[in-house]
């Protein structure tokens, strides 16, 4: 199966370890959620750059194409910015730059002084405009799928899962997606189903 044909599950990987990384950022952990939030941003590009090869060029891109790209959110932006025609603005360049720093410093080997950043409100500014992009270019009939927060995996929380969520004192993932996102209203998904 090609990764086009994964886009679905693709987009759910993207929603959740951008909701790890919202969780990670409110709780103060945040060396470890930079680099979630890295990668969720870095799932996202990807997932429109492939999209809009195939609207536009009618193209595939193999794996080892998306793989070309890296790690590297700096040339996964720039890219975006080749194929959407906007200002993306300044503040954009200087989050991506700070996300890839603290993606590429995850390691000791890697580590030199790194600006922290402890603000949830960018990730959630970022995320909602490139997800709610994302959907757009989706099929017609896959729409209303995407606007499905985590698409397959969200299915696995059952009410018997999600009772266990809060006998262990935990907060449901629509809670976590919900709680203080300024961007909330803004995303374009489909909220009956969150719990």
């Amino acid at each position: 199966m090609s990764s086009l044909e994964k886009r679905l599950s693709y987009l759910g990987i993207a929603d959740f370890d951008y909701l790890s990384a919202r969780l990670l950022l409110l709780n103060g952990l945040i060396f470890s959620a930079l680099p979630k939030a890295a990668e969720a941003l870095e799932k996202l590009i990807k997932l429109f750059i492939l999209l809009e090869a195939k609207i536009q060029r009618n193209e595939e891109l193999t794996a080892e194409q998306l793989k070309s790209y890296g790690h590297n959110l700096i040339k996964l932006l720039n890219e975006l910015k080749k194929k959407i025609p906007i200002d993306f603005g300044p503040d954009w360049d200087v989050y991506f730059q700070l996300l890839q720093d603290s993606y590429t410093q995850r390691y000791p080997e890697k580590w030199t002084e790194m600006h922290i950043e402890t603000s949830v409100h960018q990730l959630d500014t970022v995320f909602t405009y490139l997800r709610n992009n994302i959907i757009q270019n989706f099929p017609i009939e896959e729409q209303q799928r995407a606007r499905h927060f985590g698409t397959f995996i969200y299915d696995c929380y059952s009410s018997d899962v999600r009772a266990l969520i809060g006998l262990l004192g935990g907060r449901q993932p629509g809670e976590l997606l919900r709680h203080m996102n300024e961007s909330f209203n803004q995303l374009d998904i489909e909220t009956e189903r969150l719990a």
